[in-house]
């Protein structure tokens, strides 16, 4: 480096002695910008590695993150490449650590965070020899299998290649998960098993496409066989989980503090203390449960309390309830109460042409809130898409983001299309696509949510926005619901229940997550205070659970993101009074980037002075 120093050095000599202006000032100071130069390189050059080590030896992970040249193989999870992949690591992280950070450029300083901390979190994934203990370590292969349903390529044919290859691999992966499992955790075998079956149940959607994209007879012939090959293996894999998951005595599925306390550090850059997670639970689960009970007051009615309203024509007076008056000494309400009212309401949805009626609802949304100077402008369209069937049996929700780079410029929400006979798709429908869920879907996930969002950043830089914190990307969706309840897109009593209880499912999961991972909760004391204490049903208490144990910190960080947010947008109000602009807010916030939550306040700042 300083063989490359000098020769800099002396071409700023020169361009010095070119253009006199410099003498007034110091004429030495172009030399800090040689350091920020040269540190700025190391960076770019230390993210190259850290991309070829993932095409090297996650070719799973590297094509989340866009990189289509691994698209036809998976990992190989043997302890020689996790000791390979280690040291690799490892020397890459000795380089991150030799680096000057207070001589980067200030856009690069938080570039430099992002990729320090993910790198030590890759080391202590494989330091945590998932290889013996973690039966979901091997279902990733799955989730790999359908990703390239998921992605938009300009050859159809690379992609029915890379499907085939992938799907070809799945025998590999299940010997390997025989081979290395040797003391896995029985609740993570049973989420293995489960994913296992979900993946057999939805083969029929890759095997369909293979075939009828075949060129050729013998080529379908061939892709016959190699479908029935994979499927047979994946019922073997789901037998072998259920063997495993019926163990009695095995290792806690739990991080505990330390490995918890790591994960919330490094990937999601939450630092508080555990009492302070605690308390932050648990203060957050009060107050959602205070608005649930605001947002329940317009269906809560008293039969006593009924008065009689006389028509103007004359005819039959009709009853008309009045609000019950809030009992200040009443318990707060549960999810039981919510259930109670939803069941009362007279909901329903359309299952005709979903898919487009979701589109043309979420372009509307985006004009209205643009109207309402909530957001920036968005120019469609919106792509709207079928969920393929594997990740439809495993969502809580309803969207996929896009994953990685893709060719087409385009980005694609996935919806979860209700399924079965007649009666379960117009139950499912209800369910999830009522006029209020569908509300909260677009505002969340749609616009101003995190698709709006996606495409809002596309012009990001390679490290920003290929490796962003899940924490602001998480809390933006929630934020996204709260400024469209504000904007008046979630306005009816109906809709705002709906975003209540989700608020309040969001908080308790948290409070699951934080309490799980530190050792609060055991699986039985989850159950408990989901289903006794908060009044969810078994099925939901069970979502959240699994949630949290796949996912350590993932629930924690809605909450976290969205209070980061909100805090920051409150304060500029109340700094810029009249003059605030929400839209003009929110689009500052997006250019940023997923930056850590503790960094957003300064970069914010920084935007501010520098557009006017």
């Amino acid at each position: 480096m300083n063989k490359w120093k000098t020769i800099l050095a002396l071409v700023a000599v020169s361009l010095w002695a070119a253009y006199p202006a410099h003498s007034a000032g110091d004429p030495f100071a172009i030399f800090d910008d040689i350091d920020a130069m040269m540190e700025d390189n190391a960076l770019m050059e230390a993210s190259n590695r850290y991309e070829s080590i993932m095409l090297t030896f996650f070719p799973e992970r590297a094509t989340l993150l866009g990189f289509e040249s691994a698209n036809t193989q998976l990992d190989t999870r043997t302890p020689a490449r996790d000791q390979a992949a280690l040291l690799a690591l490892q020397s890459l992280q000795t380089a991150i650590k030799e680096m000057h950070g207070e001589k980067f450029s200030p856009a690069k300083r938080t570039d430099y965070a992002l990729l320090k901390a993910r790198v030590n979190y890759e080391i202590w994934q494989l330091n945590r020899n998932r290889l013996t203990t973690d039966p979901l370590y091997y279902t990733q292969a799955y989730d790999a299998v359908y990703d390239l349903l998921l992605k938009r390529l300009s050859l159809q044919t690379r992609q029915n290649e890379a499907l085939s290859a992938r799907s070809a691999a799945l025998a590999q992966t299940a010997t390997e998960a025989r081979q290395n499992l040797k003391a896995p955790s029985a609740f993570l075998a049973q989420l293995a098993m489960e994913k296992a079956y979900y993946a057999y149940l939805a083969y029929e959607q890759v095997s369909h496409r293979l075939q009828t994209q075949a060129q050729d007879d013998l080529s379908r012939q061939d892709a016959v066989k190699k479908t029935n090959i994979a499927r047979k293996n994946l019922k073997n894999m789901f037998e072998y989980f259920k063997a495993l998951s019926q163990q009695e005595e095995t290792p806690d599925f739990r991080l505990g503090e330390k490995d918890y306390l790591f994960v919330l550090q490094n990937k999601y850059f939450i630092t508080d203390s555990p009492s302070a997670l605690r308390k932050a639970a648990q203060r957050r689960l009060l107050e959602a449960r205070k608005n649930l009970q605001e947002a329940l007051e317009p269906f809560t009615v008293s039969a006593d309390e009924e008065a009689e309203v006389i028509t103007e024509d004359g005819s039959a007076p009709v009853k008309k309830a009045k609000k019950k008056k809030r009992n200040k000494k009443a318990p707060l309400p549960t999810a039981a109460d919510f259930y109670t009212i939803k069941n009362r309401l007279a909901l329903d949805a359309s299952t005709n042409n979903i898919l487009f009626s979701i589109a043309q609802e979420a372009q509307n949304a985006a004009d209205f809130l643009a109207d309402r100077n909530a957001v920036k402008a968005f120019k469609g369209p919106f792509n709207v898409q079928a969920l393929p069937a594997y990740f439809a049996y495993m969502q809580a929700y309803k969207f996929v983001p896009p994953y990685g780079a893709q060719n087409l410029p385009t980005d694609d929400f996935f919806v979860r299309l209700p399924t079965g006979n007649a009666l379960a798709k117009h139950k499912m429908a209800v369910q999830d696509l009522n006029p209020s869920a569908r509300k909260l879907m677009i505002a969340g996930e749609l616009v101003p949510g995190r698709y709006y969002k996606s495409v809002q950043q596309n012009a990001l830089g390679g490290i920003r926005k290929r490796y962003g914190v899940p924490t602001l990307n998480n809390g933006w969706s929630v934020y996204a619901q709260h400024t469209a309840q504000e904007a008046g897109y979630i306005i009816t009593d109906t809709d705002n229940l709906f975003l209540a209880f989700e608020d309040y499912r969001r908080a308790a999961a948290a409070a699951v997550d934080v309490n799980l991972h530190l050792g609060q909760f055991s699986y039985a004391d989850a159950m408990t205070f989901l289903t006794q204490a908060n009044g969810f049903e078994k099925e939901e208490a069970e979502k959240i659970i699994k949630s949290a144990t796949a996912l350590p910190g993932e629930a924690l960080s809605y909450p976290v993101g969205y209070e980061t947010l909100k805090t920051l947008r409150q304060k500029y109000q109340k700094k810029q009074g009249a003059r605030f602009n929400a839209a003009d807010f929110n689009a500052r916030v997006l250019g940023i980037g997923d930056i850590p939550p503790a960094q957003l306040s300064k970069a914010l700042e920084d935007a501010y002075k520098n557009k006017k």
